[in-house]
């Protein structure tokens, strides 16, 4: 049940008010992507995942995105109502699993809030225990940050699937841990978002994923999102579809979407393939493009 717009903001300024000493968070943020363009999710389409489980997005507002400054990485994640339980956070998780191999069936990064504890983790990944699952458990904890200090809770305005507001969980981890692991800010990576039951692992409610009201758990590969650098401005944005080539997908800038009517204008490959039909829907795509019409995403 969505938590009142007041008793959010009251049970937030108690909790989080600590947040302000410590970790300085930028004012914008720029998108992360799914297969084919801005990272986006439906309401309640995974089954138990609902309320701040939920993740929810849509292309003007994406249900996930990250900035970045010369000290910390930050992921922003949107859900359907505040992560709160009385004067803490909910006794969930959410986190990104972060691929910096090129292989999109598996992961060697997991950041993550755990709600149980009030910590932001930094977890590496080196031994594929499941496999090509978001759900293989983390097998190494490298470091934990409080909440308080690396991360928050920010109210996201009204709903955008209606009733309520929406919220934002950030999180900032500082480079210095994760270069080590191979992660730096022009780093090509490939970066999923769910919510969780373990803090170890994904296995909730999946942006860019349709779970159409059940319960399983997607593939990565089969949710794998195109390829980016942390930096918006300082490495090159992903292009097209999930091999990062100009044949599947929106065609997608080094920060966001270039023109086109965002992720409903798509090239599946594995329906449409890379011939003439991929060809006629690439053209429709440009067709609809119009000069001047290029907008700026909320953050």
């Amino acid at each position: 049940m969505r938590r009142p717009v007041a008793a959010i903001v009251l049970t937030l300024g108690s909790l989080f008010g600590a947040a302000a000493r410590g970790q300085t968070f930028p004012s914008t943020f720029a998108p992360l992507y799914c297969p084919r363009g801005v990272m986006v999710d439906g309401y309640r389409d995974q089954s138990g995942a609902v309320d701040d489980r939920d993740i929810v997005g849509v292309v003007e507002r994406p249900a996930g995105l990250r900035a970045v400054d010369a000290q910390y990485l930050y992921l922003r994640m949107r859900l359907d109502a505040a992560p709160m339980q009385g004067g803490g956070l909910s006794p969930f998780a959410w986190g990104f699993e972060l691929s910096t191999d090129g292989d999109p069936t598996n992961y060697e990064i997991l950041i993550s809030v755990d709600g149980a504890s009030g910590t932001v983790r930094l977890y590496h990944n080196t031994v594929t225990t499941v496999a090509d699952s978001p759900e293989d458990p983390a097998d190494q904890l490298v470091m934990t940050y409080p909440f308080a200090q690396n991360g928050r809770v920010v109210d996201a305005g009204a709903s955008v699937f209606g009733g309520g507001n929406d919220s934002f969980i950030d999180m900032a981890v500082p480079w210095a841990d994760l270069r080590p692991l191979g992660l730096a800010p022009d780093s090509v990576v490939r970066v999923w978002a769910a919510t969780s039951t373990n803090p170890d692992r994904l296995n909730g409610d999946f942006a860019c994923h349709d779970g159409g009201g059940g319960a399983a758990v997607p593939r990565l590969s089969q949710i794998a999102p195109a390829p980016l650098a942390p930096d918006p401005g300082g490495g090159p944005g992903p292009v097209g579809g999930p091999s990062g080539t100009a044949s599947g997908g929106n065609v997608l800038g080094s920060s966001g979407i270039e023109g086109g009517p965002g992720c409903s204008c798509q090239m599946d490959r594995g329906r449409n393939g890379a011939g003439a039909l991929g060809l006629l829907l690439l053209l429709g795509c440009i067709a609809r493009r119009r000069p001047g019409r290029l907008r700026r995403l909320p953050h």
